[in-house]
């Protein structure tokens, strides 16, 4: 084993490409815009950046993280709307081929979590559950340092809980979801004129407004993780994406909600907490899932 191993996060707009090592260390990484059409317009380019990333060295296996459903084998993506010319294409096979070393094919949520899960913000979680709040709501999950595969191999579309019956519709269709009232878009549909990073910004510089409108968005995020604990029990939560770097003017009104929604045995139970790997938690995720790293094991929370 050498412990290296390169990491691949193919998302809608760009893709990355990381040199990683067993510690969730990064010391290459590159980035390459993600290309339409045939596959190959994409594929072809990014063996070519993961040549250059890996200058020589000999890696221990490929991770690829890709957002949306990957079918029963994880060797190929199922549905994406916005990665459509890869669905069904063999992404396993076409590596394996290249680079002749093990390849792992990952949900991109399933691989941040993992990263967090290892390396951050969930290293010390039993049962962790990562969310990400960009331009969309998605999240994975840990039960004692294992990823958690309920449907499509990944924890499916957390996102879309309803918090909001008769609420905004989101991108998929959903009426009044998490993804509708707490994302870059629900944010900025609240303001026009201005992106959710200027708005983060300006709250930051202490706008009264935009505070506010962080805290509305971090009451409905309580709302959405008080159902989703009921379910999956969590005693760690992540906030990523670009939403988290609000900071406690997000996660203070989220942790709030949350104890005044949740059941009352859960709602000291969980803590809520900002994730710590950043952008890089995909690519360190993708490689991380190569390695068999020790389970995190603690006694069961004790009963309410």
């Amino acid at each position: 084993m050498t412990g290296l191993a390169l990491g691949i996060d193919i998302g809608g707009t760009n893709t990355k490409v990381a040199l990683v090592n067993r510690h969730g260390e990064v010391p290459t990484l590159e980035t390459i815009p993600t290309e339409g059409g045939a596959p190959n317009r994409l594929i072809a380019p990014l063996i070519s950046i993961c040549d250059s990333v890996r200058a020589g060295k000999a890696l221990d296996g490929v991770g690829i993280a890709v957002a949306g459903f990957l079918d029963g084998k994880r060797d190929r993506l199922l549905y994406n709307p916005n990665l459509a010319p890869l669905e069904g294409y063999p992404l396993l096979d076409r590596f394996r081929s290249r680079f002749e070393v093990p390849v792992h094919l990952e949900v991109d949520s399933n691989a941040a979590c993992l990263a967090e899960a290892r390396f951050g913000a969930g290293r010390n979680s039993r049962r962790f559950l990562s969310l990400a709040i960009g331009t969309g709501l998605g999240g994975g999950m840990t039960i004692n340092g294992r990823l958690v595969r309920l449907t499509y191999e990944c924890i499916g579309d957390i996102g879309h809980v309803i918090v909001a019956p008769g609420g905004p519709r989101c991108a998929a269709g959903c009426k009044g979801c998490a993804e509708a009232l707490v994302s870059a878009g629900a944010l900025e549909a609240r303001m026009p004129g201005r992106s959710a990073r200027q708005i983060i910004d300006a709250a930051l510089r202490g706008d009264v407004h935009c505070i506010d409108l962080l805290a509305e968005t971090g009451r409905f995020l309580g709302i959405a993780l008080a159902s989703m604990a009921t379910i999956l029990f969590p005693d760690c939560v992540a906030i990523a994406g670009g939403l988290s770097e609000a900071g406690e003017l997000l996660l203070s009104p989220a942790t709030k909600s949350f104890r005044e929604n949740a059941a009352r045995f859960l709602a000291d139970r969980v803590t809520i907490r900002k994730a710590e790997l950043g952008w890089k938690a995909t690519v360190i995720g993708a490689a991380a899932a190569l390695w068999d790293g020790p389970a995190v094991s603690h006694p069961p929370p004790k009963p309410p």
